[in-house]
């Protein structure tokens, strides 16, 4: 029976249909195989990245704890040196290296040497660094605060951050400290700290890390006396120091500057009466006076423009622009010039003869002793007498003042007054180079500042202050030019600063103020000194001088026993990551 031809047709078709079917079947497979591989490759891929991910945030979370611990561990080195606690400050090893350098004692950490044998000298001699360093670790040798490592937490302190494999510690050291003498010879600058931070498991050996970092900063340091600490200023100071039988009546160091070589010998006496003899110092009037001796070495005593304001000197009469001299003598009446017979006499800074000043305050007395004739004046320098037309502290020059019997008042309660002694080379045109250019003041003489119009003594020491312009240091107790004498109560109340100069007595003398000389000159004689005011309430002459002076806009850090702080950043942080 023949097939109809529909029937074949539909055949064609089915068998077509199941080979196309087959062919997408095949298509099918492959494709569900290549997005299972896509699938597992992202899933790979995303699985790595998260894996990445957390070691590189374990990485970043361990660095930045290496980063505070850096920072923790140079806040606890400051808080140990700028210890508030006088007995507990370390503010001296500001003044010390303490870095790595094979060709200095100790391989450069000097902070190790203190209270050794080899112990650094320090510009206060006998400065108290019992104290030592603190104690680190368990104390074991070879260890050594701060630059071994020391740690931040302690023992059953919990992790700092659970990982959950073992506890995390974190460390700090001191690489390095250059401090402000190491390119300035001074103890105020810019100092450098190198603190490294160090991360690690707990019972890691010491090499092993987790992250280090290392931080630089830069601090300044600054050395200064406190004005409110009276006991720390020094009331006399000088180099060359005979001291006699010193009476000290108010608190105040006694500054001894002395040479290097010296130092370590006088280190030895700190404290102890034989420091006493070797100024040739007796301490019968003065308790524990070995306690009050500060000797220091390579510093600088201050300078004369601590006494300025406005500086306004005194002119010659009618002569704005130029300065006058003045020449007081109640012994020696002649001078070259139009002076002659007469206690005060004048000059132009630029002129070698003297002329007689009008219109000032001299009343003189006049008596023959053993066939000579004597003089007793008494001299007033009123405020319109002296820098004319000018304000502000006024500066008068002299040639030599010499007084066995005069009084010399000056009118300074409305204006400090400083009087500048002129030495022979800065009064070479004096021509009286064959005289002293001193101060000399007898048991019966008399200078002292006084208020307008008045006659007695003001005791203001703050408000009179002398000085020497010399240009080189003196011979000791032997010069006499750029020198003051002093005889009983003839300068009651005065500041002194004599750097090239000297103070000398003549005999027992008494003084409210302070003396800050080159020499200081006892002869055998007793100095009776007062670095106070008078009255109940007496306060520190330093608090006085310092207003009326303004220090504190000059930036005087002080002078006599310091304290040294780490008082402020210099610059931007510098973090090191390795």
């Amino acid at each position: 029976m023949t097939r109809s031809l529909p029937s074949i047709r539909t055949r064609h078709h089915d068998r077509s249909r199941i080979e196309r079917r087959s062919c997408e079947d095949g298509l099918a497979l492959i494709s569900t195989l290549m997005l299972g591989v896509i699938i597992t490759a992202g899933v790979s891929s995303l699985l790595a990245r998260q894996l990445m991910s957390r070691r590189l945030s374990a990485k970043e979370s361990y660095q930045q704890l290496a980063e505070a611990a850096a920072n923790n561990g140079l806040n606890r080195i400051l808080g140990e040196l700028n210890n508030p606690n006088p007995d507990q400050n370390r503010g001296f090893l500001f003044t010390l290296d303490n870095r790595e350098n094979l060709n200095e004692a100790n391989n450069g950490f000097h902070w190790e040497r203190l209270n050794s044998n080899q112990s650094p000298h320090f510009s206060e001699v006998c400065l108290d660094t019992s104290i030592g360093l603190p104690k680190q670790g368990q104390g074991q040798s070879g260890e050594s605060w701060p630059t071994t490592e020391v740690a931040l937490e302690g023992a059953d302190d919990p992790s700092l951050r659970e990982d959950g494999i073992s506890k995390i510690e974190t460390f700090y050291r001191l690489r390095g400290y250059s401090s402000p003498g190491t390119s300035g010879s001074t103890d105020n600058g810019e100092a450098k700290f190198i603190i490294e931070g160090i991360v690690r498991r707990k019972d890691a050996p010491p090499g092993s890390y987790l992250a280090r970092s290392r931080l630089e900063r830069s601090l300044y340091i600054q050395s200064w006396v406190d004005v409110n600490r009276s006991n720390d200023w020094a009331i006399l100071a000088a180099h060359h120091m005979e001291l006699g039988p010193i009476e000290l009546d108010s608190p105040g160091q006694i500054l001894w500057h002395i040479s290097e070589d010296k130092a370590r010998a006088i280190a030895s006496q700190c404290n102890q009466s034989a420091i006493v003899k070797q100024m040739k110092g007796i301490d019968s009037y003065t308790a524990n006076l070995a306690s009050r001796v500060w000797p220091v070495m390579n510093q600088k005593q201050p300078a004369a423009g601590l006494f300025k304001i406005n500086g306004s000197k005194d002119n010659y009469p009618g002569e704005p622009s130029t300065t006058r001299v003045w020449r007081v003598d109640d012994d020696q009446y002649n001078p070259s010039g139009r002076c002659w017979w007469r206690v005060l006499c004048q000059r132009k800074s630029q002129s070698g003869a003297y002329s007689t000043p009008v219109n000032i305050d001299s009343r003189r007395r006049w008596r023959r002793v053993n066939g000579q004739w004597q003089t007793t004046a008494t001299i007033r320098l009123r405020e319109k007498d002296i820098c004319t037309g000018k304000s502000g502290d006024c500066h008068v020059y002299f040639d030599r003042i010499n007084l066995s019997r005069s009084r010399l008042l000056i009118e300074n309660s409305t204006r400090p007054v400083v009087l500048h002694l002129l030495g022979p080379q800065q009064g070479q045109f004096s021509g009286t180079n064959s005289e002293n250019a001193s101060i000399t003041l007898g048991r019966r003489a008399l200078i002292c500042g006084v208020n307008t119009n008045s006659n007695t003594c003001n005791q203001q020491p703050e408000r009179l202050v002398i000085m020497t312009d010399a240009p080189q240091d003196p011979a000791q107790c032997a010069d006499q030019n750029n020198r003051i004498n002093l005889a009983g109560s003839s300068l009651p109340a005065a500041w002194i600063l004599m750097r090239q100069g000297t103070v000398a007595l003549q005999e027992d003398a008494q003084l409210q103020g302070v003396i800050w000389s080159h020499s200081y000159c006892s002869n055998g004689h007793r100095l009776s000194l007062n670095a106070q005011t008078n009255g109940a309430g007496s306060a520190s002459l330093v608090k006085q001088a310092s207003t009326v002076w303004d220090w504190a806009k000059k930036g005087f850090s002080g002078y006599g026993r310091r304290i040294t702080r780490g008082i402020r950043g210099t610059g931007l942080d510098q973090f090191q990551r390795f």
